[in-house]
């Protein structure tokens, strides 16, 4: 979630009020929705209110194949007297990162929130050549990048010059990332990254499955969404600050909190409600030209996990979770990685019971949720409340929720209709216990207790 100023939260929470857009390019150039001078804001750099209001960019996730959208922002700058014109025709903007942030008057320029931090992917006259577009894409674009050099000695990749690359889930995310794709550290959440990686949470700590041999040329994001996000419930996530960040299939082990409610009050219409699919059943492939990562495209081992309960209560459901691993080695634990990995899927999606929140009785219910903008804080990959007296409560039948627990899996502003989409997944946590402790300060070890963990 982002966590702006108590004065920037106060005035965005005000039933009545003017959102002011600014998009920065750079260091370059400044355009803004409003003159800035005029509506009380101080402390701003030169600027040019010539910003139409974007519409702004949106970012999904499958929650089951673990893969992100690429998010896109389109921001029209009207070309006045020329100006724009020549500063696109002569100044190199393809490549610059690109920032779209929110204010409101009366509060100074480092009050501003940015929104949307993007890289520069295009500019394009619109029709008649009143204005241009900036069209702007999220850092995940970075990740289309072929990787065909071995990030240790230049030399092509090959079965002479291999890559190993081994670890946690975390550990092949950050390698690929930083040195493959020589990303900077700064471009990813690292200090979540860290703790989702340490002893903490109690996750990856000890669980080491990976082992790849990589000799010939892989795009970078394709090769993190399947081979490591899937075989590890994974998803990736752009933070409104541009970095990059992970979410895991369990919350943390503090517990599922919620970082808002979504009531009535702050909704527009009545939710819409769908169901994920069932699945309650995982095959997996691993030990890929053998279980000590030797060159080959067969795979040594094969592994296939049933949810009984869930099979007798619905039968098989219409889509198999499958894993074909060229990472995941016996000798690293694989078998017990994907028991682990595939109990995570079952209690999400097989729709089975969930200690202290009842039945699901079905796929996890999805809410297509449309609020006001003041929601805009809530981002991707968050927990958040629920409460509405007129949702049908699918573990009682009652009529009515309150405080169900539910993660955000897909987020759509409209700036420009002043509202904000939501698709919310509720796989059960309402009611769940945190991890249990033992040990004190950095050492401690944190345990499952509900059935989450």
């Amino acid at each position: 979630m982002i966590t702006p100023a108590s004065q920037w939260s106060s005035a965005n929470a005000a039933p009545l009020k003017m959102p002011i857009y600014a998009f920065a390019v750079g260091a370059e150039a400044l355009y803004t929705t409003h003159d800035l001078t005029r509506f009380g804001v101080t402390g701003a750099p030169a600027y040019s209110p010539w910003l139409t209001i974007p519409t702004g960019a949106s970012q999904s996730i499958d929650i089951v194949q673990c893969t992100s959208s690429i998010g896109e922002l389109q921001c029209e700058v009207l070309d006045v007297g020329g100006a724009v014109r020549q500063f696109v025709g002569a100044t190199t903007l393809v490549g610059l990162t690109a920032t779209l942030s929110v204010g409101y008057p009366g509060l100074s320029w480092a009050q501003f929130v940015p929104l949307h931090t993007y890289t520069v992917y295009k500019i394009n006259p619109s029709d008649g050549y009143t204005s241009f577009i900036f069209v702007c894409r999220d850092p995940q674009l970075l990740e289309k990048t072929t990787i065909y050099l071995h990030p240790e000695n230049g030399g092509l990749l090959s079965d002479d010059n291999p890559w190993y690359v081994c670890g946690s889930p975390i550990d092949v995310y950050l390698s690929v990332l930083l040195f493959a794709v020589g990303l900077p550290a700064s471009a990813v959440d690292l200090a979540w990254l860290q703790q989702l990686n340490g002893p903490a949470e109690g996750l990856y700590y000890s669980a080491r499955p990976f082992l790849f041999r990589l000799t010939e040329s892989f795009q970078a994001k394709q090769f993190l969404e399947t081979e490591v996000f899937k075989p590890s419930l994974l998803y990736q996530v752009v933070l409104n600050t541009g970095q990059l960040s992970l979410r895991a299939p369990k919350p943390p082990a503090a517990g599922a909190s919620p970082v808002f409610t979504f009531t009535q009050d702050n909704m527009t219409v009545l939710p819409k409600m769908d169901r994920q699919p069932l699945m309650n059943e995982a095959v997996w492939q691993f030990d890929s030209g053998g279980s000590d990562g030797s060159s080959g495209s067969d795979y040594g081992s094969y592994n296939t996990y049933v949810e009984a309960d869930s099979i007798l209560a619905f039968g098989r459901g219409d889509q198999q979770f499958r894993v074909d691993s060229k990472g995941l080695r016996t000798p690293c634990g694989a078998f017990w990685w994907s028991q682990w990995v595939s109990r995570r899927l079952f209690r999400r999606f097989a729709g089975g019971a969930s200690s202290g929140s009842g039945e699901l009785r079905g796929g996890a219910p999805v809410y297509n949720i449309e609020a006001f903008l003041m929601t805009l804080p809530v981002w991707t990959g968050d927990y958040v409340a629920v409460t509405h007296p007129r949702i049908p409560d699918v573990v009682t039948g009652n009529l009515g929720i309150a405080g169900r627990v539910m993660e955000v899996i897909d987020r759509e502003p409209d700036y420009q209709n002043g509202k904000m989409t939501y698709k919310l997944l509720d796989t059960g946590l309402t009611g769940l216990a945190p991890a249990a402790v033992w040990g004190s300060g950095t050492n401690a070890f944190k345990f499952g207790q509900g059935r989450i963990y």
